[in-house]
C-alpha cells in the first residue's frame, strides 16, 4: 500500500505535468497572437501616415470629417479583453494607467463609450461612464465585418451629432509582458507639424 508520501509526490507530479502542458499550449497561442499583432502594426502605420500626409498635402478641405462636430461629447471605442488572468494586458494595466488618459479628453458624462471586451465594461460601468454599445462578443474571434459594424455605428453618432469627436483606446504591444495604454484620435482627422512640414517640403512649387 502506497504511503501517504508516495501519493503526495505523485499529485505533485502529475500537477506538475498538467502545468507543463498548460503552459506548452498558451505559449503557442501567446506566439501565434503576437504574430498577428506585428504582422498588422506596420499596415496600420502606414495606412494612417499615408492618410495624414495626404490631408497636409491638400490644403484646405472642407469634409465633416475634418472638423469636430457640435456635440460636447466624445466618442471613445476602449478595446480591452474578455478574461482577467492576463497579466499586464490591458484591462490591469491600460484601464488603471489609462485613468489619465481618459482625464485628457474629458470624465464620466463628456464621454461616450463604445466597447470591445468585458474587463473594459465591467472597469467603466463601475466608474459610471455612459457605455453606448457594448461589443465583448467579437474580441474572442474578431472579423473584418465587426470592425465596419462597429465603425459605421461610431460615424453614425457622428453625423448624427451625438458626439463631436472620435479616440481610440487600447494597449500597444511592445513586448510579452509589456502593453503601453495608448489613446489615438480618429475624427476630426488631424495630422503634426512634422507631417505638415515634411507634405510641404515635398510638394512641387508651381
Amino acid at each position: 500500500m502506497a504511503s501517504m508520501r508516495d501519493i503526495q509526490r505523485r499529485s505533485i507530479a502529475s500537477t506538475q505535468q498538467i502545468t507543463k502542458a498548460m503552459k506548452l499550449v498558451s505559449t503557442v497561442k501567446l506566439q501565434r497572437t503576437r504574430e498577428k499583432a506585428e504582422e498588422c502594426k506596420p499596415y496600420f502605420d502606414h495606412m494612417y501616415a499615408t492618410v495624414t500626409s495626404m490631408l497636409a498635402r491638400t490644403g484646405i478641405v472642407e469634409h465633416r470629417y475634418l472638423k469636430s462636430g457640435k456635440s460636447g461629447k466624445k466618442g471613445v471605442i476602449v478595446i480591452s479583453s474578455n478574461r482577467g488572468l492576463a497579466g499586464g494586458h490591458v484591462y490591469f494595466y491600460g484601464l488603471r494607467k489609462g485613468e489619465e488618459t481618459y482625464l485628457k479628453i474629458g470624465e464620466g458624462k463628456e464621454l461616450l463609450i463604445y466597447n470591445i471586451g468585458r474587463k473594459g465594461h465591467e472597469a467603466l460601468e463601475r466608474k459610471d461612464y455612459e457605455i453606448a454599445e457594448d461589443y465583448s462578443e467579437v474580441t474572442n474571434a474578431p472579423l473584418y465585418s465587426d470592425a465596419v459594424e462597429i465603425s459605421q455605428r461610431v460615424l453614425k453618432d457622428f453625423e448624427e451629432e451625438k458626439i463631436g469627436e472620435i479616440y481610440l483606446v487600447y494597449t500597444s504591444f511592445k513586448n510579452t509582458v509589456v502593453h503601453e495604454p495608448k489613446l489615438l484620435k480618429l475624427l476630426p482627422v488631424e495630422f503634426s507639424d512634422q507631417e505638415l512640414s515634411d507634405a510641404e517640403r515635398n510638394t512641387p512649387m508651381n
